[in-house]
Parts: C-alpha cells; sequence; structure tokens
C-alpha cells in the first residue's frame, strides 16, 4: 500500500481525538463555538511561524479567493457539526447524519473533481455506513424532535464532504499541505469570527454560542495541545495523502474516525466497547480494504 493512502488513515485515526477532546472540554465548561474558534485558532498560530520561515508557504495571491471558500467551508463545517446539539438533537443522530460524508464526497467528487463513481465505491460507502451504524447503536436512537437540528447536522455532513473536497482541489494543483492546513484555518478563524454576530441571533444557549478568554491557563494548556494532537499533526497527514487519494477513497477512509474516537472514549472515559463497535469498526475496515485495494 502507498505511503499516501498510510496518511490519511493516520489522519482518520487522529481526527478520532476531536469526539473525545470535544467532550473533555465541555465538561470543563467551554462551549461549542469556544471549542470550534480555538482549535483553529490554535492550529493557524502554530503553523505561522513555520510559513513565516518558509517564505515559499505564504499563501499566494492567485490562491486567495480559493483559502476565502475553504475558509468560509470550514466555518459553516464548525457550527453545522454543532448546530444539532444545539437544538436538542442526540449526539448519535448528529454523529449519524454527519458520517453520512462518503456519499455527498463521491458525488461532489463526480460533479467537481469528474471522478469515476465504480461499483466497488458504492458498495465500500454502504458498508461503512452500517459500520457506522452499528458503533452509533442507531436503533437505540429516540426520534430526533427538531427538524432544525437533522438539518444542520446534516448539513455538517455535505460541508465535511465540501471539505475534503477542497483539500483534494489542493493536492491537485500541489499546493503545499503546510499551506493548505494554515489557510484553510486562518480564514476560517475570520469567517467564524464574522458569522458569530448572525449564530447569536438563532443560537441563545451559552453552553453553544459563548465566547470568552476568562479561562485557567491550564485549560489554554490543554486546548494547545488538543490543537496540535487533533488538527496540526492529522491535516497535515491528511493533505499530503490527498495529494494522490482520491476524494472518494479518502471520504470512506475518513469513516475510521468513529472507530478510534470509541477506543478513547473506553480510555478517558471509561465507556466499554460492545460487540456492536467490534463488528461495525470491522466492516469499516473492510470497507477501508475495497477501495484502497482498488486504488493502489
Amino acid at each position: 500500500m502507498e505511503k499516501e493512502y498510510w496518511f490519511v488513515i493516520i489522519a482518520a485515526i487522529l481526527y478520532g481525538t476531536i469526539i473525545a477532546g470535544g467532550h473533555f472540554f465541555v465538561n470543563l465548561g467551554l462551549s461549542l463555538f469556544e471549542i470550534s474558534l480555538y482549535r483553529v485558532l490554535f492550529i493557524s498560530l502554530m503553523l505561522l511561524p513555520v510559513i513565516l520561515i518558509k517564505r515559499e508557504l505564504l499563501i499566494k495571491k492567485s490562491t486567495i479567493f480559493f483559502f476565502i471558500i475553504y475558509g468560509l467551508i470550514g466555518a459553516f463545517l464548525e457550527l453545522s457539526q454543532f448546530g444539532g446539539i444545539a437544538f436538542g438533537i442526540p449526539v448519535a443522530v448528529v454523529a449519524l447524519l454527519i458520517y453520512s460524508q462518503p456519499i455527498w464526497t463521491i458525488v461532489f467528487g463526480k460533479l467537481i473533481l469528474k471522478e469515476k463513481i465504480t461499483t466497488r465505491k458504492v458498495l465500500a460507502v454502504f458498508i461503512a455506513l452500517a459500520g457506522v451504524f452499528l458503533i452509533l447503536k442507531s436503533w437505540d436512537i429516540q426520534s430526533p424532535k427538531s427538524l432544525a437540528g437533522v438539518v444542520s447536522s446534516l448539513l455538517g455532513g455535505i460541508f465535511l464532504s465540501l471539505w475534503i473536497i477542497w483539500g483534494r482541489i489542493s493536492g491537485i494543483s500541489n499546493q503545499h499541505y503546510v499551506t493548505t492546513t494554515f489557510g484553510w484555518t486562518a480564514f476560517s478563524v475570520a469567517w467564524l469570527l464574522l458569522l458569530w454576530p448572525i449564530a447569536n441571533i438563532f443560537i441563545k444557549e451559552p453552553i453553544v454560542i459563548r465566547i470568552s478568554t476568562d479561562f485557567q491557563s491550564i485549560y489554554w494548556f490543554y486546548l494547545a495541545i488538543f490543537a496540535f494532537i487533533g488538527g496540526v499533526i492529522p491535516h497535515l497527514f491528511f493533505y499530503r495523502g490527498v495529494q494522490k487519494v482520491q476524494a472518494g477513497v479518502a471520504g470512506i477512509i475518513l469513516l475510521l474516525e468513529p472507530v478510534s474516537a470509541t477506543v478513547l472514549a473506553d480510555i478517558l472515559f471509561n465507556q466499554p466497547i460492545g460487540i456492536n463497535i467490534i463488528i461495525g469498526g470491522a466492516l469499516i475496515l473492510v470497507s477501508n480494504y475495497l477501495v484502497i485495494h482498488k486504488h493502489e
């Protein structure tokens, strides 16, 4: 298996820390908006010295519009994936809708990138989604009562797909993976700050929308570690990988995220791993094998 596939696999595994980290910071009392904003802010600040030292990694004028759009996609992704929770949708439902991402990715991959929709890809998507369904115990989930929450979570899956597509576009155009990581996070910070007043109109819960800097010093340290492990490292691996790996294939591989998130939840929060998680994880691994083996 070529190294680019391993890069995306490593990224998917490390992205699992986002769910566990989000859980950790919510328990500390941070709002969902604070978690989203400070995560991307720390990622961009950590990469800024590298960008300034290696001037060739600076964003070129010809790509500014690309990153403006990418940043907007990133900001909407952050807001929509947490919007379902704000509207009272069960976390498992939110996750299930967001993880519909591979369906949109292979469709957008066809429309935007001209990637082929193959039988193997479609089969891999449905096997992977069956795995996610098992991991989340979707049969135990109560019916959501908020249409707005369902729409928001579904949009989260769509924006996640577009985030992958834009990453693949960057890879195809030989944009350096450090530049791509810095560009989308920096512009996402700008868009989140611009969109915050608008979000305040629709979302009133402080635990969702509050932005504060009045934290204990140790919290900032935790946020920096969270951004590095769940942001800087996996983003660099992901963008390096999608220089070669198709968007649709990368989207399926990223469904390893709920598997790693579940393992981390067991380690950090003593949430037991049941037979549903073992079978679901196995199905996701099978789906990964199908797409990676085909495209090697």
